[in-house]
């Protein structure tokens, strides 16, 4: 079991989370989030990072000429497309990992992921990880709210499936046992106020998701 904890925006608290078992770090560069923050902070917290955690770009509907620009001055590997990003846009960002972000709010969202999935698919490019998220009309994401349990039933088999939404230390096992994802996420869940992150629910939250299951090595 892997995990994520996304939205940091300060290099004590990420280098906290990492130390805490968190194997990814989120940097939020979308403009309208409270956990955004900007390349100067963002490049203090990847050079922070140990070597047992990985920073991952999160970007909403921007143009993928700037996401690259971005990661190549970053260094970054491993982005996260959080908006309505087609699947055509994959395309463009060769070189990188990308995690696809879908908000689901009903089980006809899951067949459009599929639909969408099956298209990157004869493209040649399928993202690399699939992150399902819950749907808040307006907001990208970090609402602290869940997938519906009929919702979660509906997905498909996915081997790289990034589980998020309103996960918190006291759920996070049940979800785990249920959906056996490759990966939970969690912003909101371990806060004390947006973009900051409390070290105690960090650490009952790691200890809670890797008591499910054994690591999954990742494969860059």
């Amino acid at each position: 079991m892997r995990i994520k904890v996304c939205g940091l925006t300060s290099v004590a608290e990420a280098v906290m989370c990492a130390s805490a078992g968190a194997d990814w770090i989120g940097l939020n560069f979308h403009p309208a989030s409270p956990r955004r923050i900007d390349l100067v902070l963002a490049a203090e917290i990847i050079a922070a990072l140990p070597p047992t955690a990985q920073a991952v770009g999160l970007f909403v509907d921007r143009p993928m000429a700037e996401i690259a620009q971005v990661t190549d001055h970053l260094g970054l590997r491993i982005v996260q497309l959080h908006g309505q990003e087609p699947a055509e846009a994959l395309c463009e960002l060769a070189g990188l990992q990308v995690v696809r972000a879908f908000r689901l709010g009903s089980r006809e969202a899951v067949h459009q992921m599929t639909h969408y999935l099956r298209r990157a698919e004869e493209l040649g490019r399928p993202p690399d990880a699939v992150l399902v998220d819950a749907f808040a009309p307006g907001q990208a994401g970090g609402t602290g709210r869940t997938i519906a349990a009929d919702v979660l039933d509906a997905l498909p088999p996915l081997p790289r499936l990034i589980l998020a939404g309103g996960l918190v230390p006291e759920n996070v096992g049940a979800l785990i046992a249920h959906v056996r994802p490759w990966m939970v996420d969690v912003a909101s869940g371990v806060e004390s106020a947006p973009g900051r992150k409390d070290p105690a629910r960090v650490a009952a939250f790691v200890r809670a998701a890797k008591a499910r299951f054994e690591p999954v090595p990742f494969d860059p």
